[in-house]
């Protein structure tokens, strides 16, 4: 037994040197002889067997036959493999198999048989908790595959792949697993398997902990897509391209596993982009020939599957990034007007759920995806005139499927959102170019078309409205093609169909877009010319007969006091210019008589002076501000107009806020009362009668504290208000 172990070293350790003779034969067959008389000897029947194990190794790696070694040796390591009972011996057979084809596949030609593959796959599959006979079973089914791939086929055509094949605890048994199905892979007759059992259960190598299992997770991954093109849409399902994403961001610790690891993506990667475009023209001359034919919903559900998979990919930050291409975003962009076409043919399907408006939906998503890509943006800037807003154009002007216009719409305000950074990605000249483009085209196909319609489609149309307002420069040239669209009309009609919605986000996105328009004079005429007042007057009446409002209707009064501020505003700047032209006679003649017209027209707003005072208390302090600033405004154009303004509940008010708040908000708050009981005698009367006198008592308080400051300003506006109510 010591001399068979010690045989079994010489030969392990042996060199180059060591001479080949026929003697190795006499030897080989000596211990085959042995080997094959001693059934019971267990310990003596292994060592007999590493020591032939390590003879045919050195033989194998010097000879370039295998006729030294006896045939009938072949067949004992093939008796060895299958003894159920000794799983030590079980093991050294599988080693001699594996390192003989693994140095020098010829010798193993007798070895390499369906019946041995069949043993070496039982022993992997049955081998318990032994993670070394598994493991060393399935590397000699790997090298075995490698020259004799027609045997090791042969052999899973006739076994079922069990459903844990990827749950072993051993990462040896997982990858040597991974790479016998890599080899197996290569061969298409084993399809239904690997589609519909293997691709299924990828996800746990995905997610494998391992840099090495994964690595050979995405080998074989690439091979079952070059032999199998259509297990991409599988695939496509499965975790692949989210564990693509982690792994090209994650650095491993031992650079061997990263470059393998980055090899192996790399490599996956490359593939995807070439499969891309094949789907793209596969897709594009498909469209091409179904616009040409009456009917096409069969076409709708072949299609399907690709458009899912290409949005999939562009959604995908790091995938696109690498396989995404000039050329298959222009086929991109090709191929989705061949889909509007198509489907304003077949206006019927896109009314309810069908394959095609579910082909829209990832048409949608796709484009969206690709305007968010900051990296695709940086890198295909070029085509955004020259592809995009031509296609955007397509989807708002001729078509009538409303999905298409609210992709034309997202897609818009998604490149208005990347000009408004500060870091945009677009070249200087591109912002420049796509900015007068969306602003000379796109304004008045939105405001004309598109701003009247249902929500959502007239809320985008609103947020387009407004962003590229405040991007574009204003000039006298983009005054007139604002203008000239039926922007101001169309958004009082807005408001008008959607009074009864006065509390809604969408009537905030009007006077949003309102008071962003207002900003420039031009406009602002515009906007009363066109009745302005009377839509303000009545949404703000609207928005204070609610007692509990809630944060939006919060929103849609603070963005019609806006309005109404701008409004005002612009009216007391063109008194003031006519009281001057009045007062030197020089400058516009024209303005005294503009003044008295807009004041004719604003005084109906009187109303709202009750309402602005009552807002003074507002727990919101940007309603109290803007409302205390309007109250200034309206007292100092229209004055109370003869009208009873003033109640006991708004004296208390106006008391109270006196007491409570700054100087500079109490001096307007003085002079805004003061042109009120100067102006109406039941004002007046109202204020004096107040219950105990709090107006007046409030008003001598603060008389003194602003003696304390010396502030004669204060004290003087003060001294004038007790005048009146003493």
């Amino acid at each position: 037994m010591k001399a068979t172990r010690l045989l079994g070293i010489i030969f392990n350790k042996a060199t180059d040197n060591f001479p080949l003779s026929s003697s190795l034969t006499d030897i080989l067959v000596s211990l085959t002889e042995t080997l094959r008389a001693n059934s019971k000897e267990t310990k003596f029947k292994l060592y007999l067997l590493q020591a032939i194990g390590e003879i045919m190794i050195f033989i194998a790696g010097r000879a370039s036959d295998n006729s030294l070694v006896p045939g009938f040796t072949y067949q004992l390591i093939g008796r060895c493999l299958k003894d159920g009972d000794d799983i030590a011996l079980n093991h050294a057979a599988c080693k001699i198999i594996e390192n003989l084809l693994l140095v020098a596949d010829k010798q193993a030609d007798k070895l390499a048989t369906s019946d041995i593959a069949l043993a070496l796959w039982n022993i992997s599959s049955t081998g318990g908790n032994n993670e070394h006979i598994r493991a060393s079973a399935l590397a000699a089914l790997c090298h075995m595959g490698l020259s004799y791939l027609d045997i090791v086929q042969s052999v899973f055509d006739k076994v079922t792949i069990k459903s844990d094949i990827f749950q072993s605890t051993s990462s040896k048994v997982l990858q040597y697993n991974i790479t016998l199905l890599a080899i197996l892979a290569k061969r298409t007759k084993n399809r239904t398997m690997f589609i519909q059992d293997i691709l299924p259960k990828m996800n746990v190598l995905y997610e494998n902990t391992n840099v090495l299992i994964r690595a050979k997770a995405y080998t074989l991954t690439y091979v079952l897509l070059s032999t199998y093109s259509e297990s991409l849409y599988t695939l496509s399902d499965t975790k692949l391209f989210q564990a693509i994403e982690r792994d090209v961001r994650r650095t491993s610790a031992d650079p061997d596993e990263n470059d393998l690891l980055h090899e192996a993506l790399n490599r996956l990667t490359t593939l995807l982009s070439s499969h891309l475009n094949r789907i793209l023209d596969e897709l594009l001359s498909s469209t091409e020939q179904t616009r040409k034919t009456s009917s096409a919903k069969d076409a709708f559900k072949k299609w399907l599957s690709s458009f899912r998979l290409i949005s999939t990919i562009i959604g995908n930050h790091c995938i696109r990034s690498r396989v995404v291409t000039l050329m298959s975003i222009k086929k991109l962009f090709k191929l989705f007007t061949n889909i509007k076409l198509i489907a304003e043919l077949n206006s019927e399907l896109t009314k309810g759920p069908s394959s095609l408006t579910e082909i829209i939906s990832y048409v949608s998503q796709t484009l969206d995806a690709f305007v968010r890509a900051r990296d695709l943006l940086s890198l295909f800037s070029e085509i955004l005139l020259s592809d995009l807003l031509p296609l955007c154009s397509q989807l708002l002007v001729s078509s009538n499927v409303d999905e298409f216009s609210l992709c034309a719409l997202c897609i818009l305000n998604e490149l208005l959102n990347e000009l408004k950074l500060t870091d945009c990605v677009l070249p200087i000249h591109i912002q420049h170019d796509i900015k007068q483009e969306l602003y000379q085209t796109f304004l008045p196909i939105i405001c004309d078309r598109h701003i009247l319609r249902e929500e959502p489609i007239a809320l985008l149309s609103l947020r387009f409205i407004q962003t590229i307002w405040i991007l574009i420069d204003h000039t006298s040239n983009s005054f007139s093609i604002l203008l000239q669209s039926n922007l101001i009309t169309n958004l009082f009609n807005l408001i008008i169909q959607n009074k009864d919605k006065s509390t809604g986000t969408f009537v905030q996105g009007i006077v949003s877009c309102l008071t962003i328009l207002s900003e420039k004079r031009e406009i602002i005429q515009t906007m009363i010319e066109q009745g302005l007042v009377s839509i303000q007057l009545q949404l703000i009446q609207d928005q204070l007969t609610f007692t509990t409002p809630d944060r939006a209707m919060t929103n849609v009064l603070l963005e019609l006091l806006s309005l109404l501020d701008r409004d005002l505003t612009y009216v007391l700047d063109i008194v003031k210019r006519a009281l001057q032209v009045k007062k030197t006679g020089t400058g516009d003649s024209d303005l005294p008589s503009t003044a008295e017209k807009l004041l004719q027209v604003h005084k109906p707003l009187v109303t709202l002076v009750g309402p602005m005072i009552n807002l003074l208390p507002n727990e919101d302090p940007s309603i109290a501000k803007i409302a205390l600033h309007n109250l200034s405004l309206l007292t100092q154009l229209i004055g109370s107009e003869g009208k009873a303004i003033l109640s006991k509940n708004h004296c208390h008010i106006l008391s109270t806020t006196l007491r409570t708040t700054d100087t500079t908000k109490q001096k307007l708050l003085l002079r805004a009362l003061k042109r009120l009981i100067s102006g109406d005698k039941r004002s007046l009367d109202v204020a004096r009668s107040n219950t105990n006198n709090e107006l007046t008592q409030t008003l001598q308080q603060l008389k003194k504290s602003a003696a304390t400051e010396a502030d004669a300003g204060l004290i003087s506006h003060i001294d004038d208000l007790l005048h009146l109510l003493l």
